[in-house]
């Protein structure tokens, strides 16, 4: 008992001796800031767009952009077994986003597709098949952050 309370002491100290501080806190790193987004298509992608998105909107910067996005989910079987049941499916995510920065407008359009294999649990499938959707969304989101910190 004495011995977990002296590790959590030290461990306290430790870290607040070297200024630990979480990769995602509330400073303010990034040098633009995001006024309005539109979406169409597919609502849960644009739900996990949104949630990331979320931390740029209306800061008081003067580089500002709109964004309009439009997302679009396929899953499309590839191959089946001799009695028609579905073994393979390919899963395609297409984001179209459109930049509005100063009367000029950048289009950057992105596409992930993964193969994910049928299995008999419906339900380890379906989560398999939402991790997959969350990752593929994220890498796309985080390419549309970086560009738009890149405008001049």
């Amino acid at each position: 008992m004495i011995r977990n309370i002296k590790i959590f002491i030290l461990t306290i100290f430790l870290l607040y001796g070297c200024e630990y501080e979480p990769i995602y806190s509330n400073k303010l790193g990034n040098n633009f800031s995001i006024e309005k987004i539109n979406y169409n298509g597919e609502i849960g992608i644009n739900n996990l767009i949104n949630r990331k998105l979320e931390r740029y909107k209306n800061i008081p910067i003067s580089k500002k952009f709109s964004i309009k996005v439009n997302s679009f989910y396929e899953k499309i079987s590839l191959s089946k077994d001799r009695t028609g049941k579905t073994t393979d499916y390919k899963i395609i995510i297409k984001i179209d986003f459109q930049i509005y920065h100063e009367e000029k407008i950048i289009n950057l359009n992105l596409k992930e597709d993964f193969i994910i294999k049928n299995t008999t649990d419906e339900f380890e499938e379906r989560k398999y098949e939402k991790t997959k959707i969350e990752n593929a969304t994220d890498i796309m989101t985080n390419a549309l952050i970086i560009q738009l910190s890149q405008i001049q």
